[in-house]
């Protein structure tokens, strides 16, 4: 039987927005509480980690994990692949879900979909398109984690994304709701305008703390009808930084990301 394990990637290192991951986004739940309890609803997840590492200062996302009935592995502070292929192999996952601790909007109700895209076409990659920044899940196979880690120098593991979404070197998969394109919008939290525009999406749908009701396509309809929630939308410009001090600009970034995803294996989503 597939074994599917979600890996939330969290630190309390942040410099524009300190201990991000730990405020609130309601009175009494943090941006990480947030992400777990919505990851827990989703039945085809077989296990969750909270995946942090042996710094001082992330012992206290030690008790995030204990009073959210979680688990945690504490490892490298900088390489990111060396505490997903530690949990993958710790629990024999087949499939892991990487979900980043910043991205309390992460479409986790796809999961199910974007699991079912892998198994379905045999393939090692599956990620959404046409969402907003920040709402995306990515799901892949230990199998090409593992030949993904073997090939790339570690020391850039923030940038697994790159290696991985490589339809030449892996069979990947992309999947957008049919009929819309949120592309231009952003909804991960960097910076205390993103926390309180998070905080205000909230507001506008009455939540407190009741996980039953709220799903992306419900996050999407505030978004789409206020669009003047701070840094909700944006103009793609300026550059990006790519691993070993690279910088290109936007457009260059956004014609590679539109290469692989022409070269990946498609699905649209029925809502």
């Amino acid at each position: 039987m597939t074994k599917v394990v979600a890996c939330i990637v969290a630190r309390t290192v942040s410099t524009r927005l300190p201990l991000k991951v730990l405020r609130d986004l309601v009175p009494g739940m943090t941006m990480l509480d947030f992400i777990i309890k919505n990851i827990q609803l989703n039945a085809s997840v077989d296990q969750i980690y909270l995946c942090t590492s042996t710094a001082p200062q992330d012992d206290i996302l030690v008790d995030i994990a204990e009073r959210n009935n979680i688990k945690i592995y504490r490892g490298s502070a900088e390489d990111v692949t060396e505490r997903l292929l530690s949990v993958a192999h710790q629990e024999q996952a087949d499939i892991l879900v990487r979900i980043t601790g910043d991205n309390p909007f992460s479409s986790v109700e796809y999961i199910t979909s974007q699991v079912g895209f892998l198994q379905e076409r045999n393939l090692d990659y599956v990620r959404m398109d046409k969402l907003p920044i920040g709402a995306g899940c990515e799901v892949f196979t230990t199998r090409a984690l593992e030949k993904c880690v073997s090939d790339m120098d570690r020391s850039v593991s923030e940038y697994l994304m790159l290696f991985m979404f490589q339809p030449q070197k892996f069979r990947c998969g992309v999947m957008h709701i049919v009929g819309q394109d949120f592309g231009n919008y952003s909804l991960t939290v960097d910076m205390p305008a993103d926390l309180e525009r998070t905080k205000s999406i909230l507001s506008h749908l009455n939540f407190t703390n009741d996980f039953k009701g709220i799903k992306l396509k419900h996050i999407l309809k505030v978004i789409s009808e206020n669009t003047d929630l701070p840094a909700i939308k944006y103009e793609p410009s300026g550059d990006v930084k790519l691993p070993y001090g690279k910088v290109i600009p936007f457009t260059a970034f956004k014609a590679d990301m539109n290469e692989r995803i022409n070269l990946s294996f498609h699905k649209g989503i029925d809502e």
